[in-house]
């Protein structure tokens, strides 16, 4: 592997740590995770809840604790949060394989 070759792998698994990085921090993925949390700990008790809408995020939904509403709720953030895993995965995945390779051409 000639260094051009190297410089441009190691450009790429930057350019995935930053794409991990802002997906992580996006404002979209850090109210998903702090709603669903929210949600995952209001169990018990009576009462209600105020969260940012799955549907849409700018906006808040107020339920009772205890509802169906909080379990639809719940179902929603973790199908939006386990793309954001997925895409994560890939490029984790991808990362890693580039740093396999990265390390085998070294140690030759």
């Amino acid at each position: 592997m000639s260094f051009s070759e190297r410089r441009a792998t190691l450009l790429r698994i930057l350019e995935i740590e930053k794409s991990i990085k802002d997906i992580e921090h996006s404002k979209e993925y850090l109210t998903m995770k702090r709603g669903l949390k929210t949600l995952e700990n209001a169990r018990s008790g009576g009462g209600v809840v105020i969260v940012n809408s799955p549907d849409d995020l700018d906006s808040t939904v107020e339920m009772r604790k205890n509802s169906a509403d909080v379990e639809e709720c719940i179902s929603k953030y973790k199908a939006k949060m386990q793309n954001n895993a997925e895409k994560i995965n890939k490029l984790t995945l991808e990362k890693a394989s580039l740093r396999r390779e990265l390390l085998n051409v070294q140690n030759r």
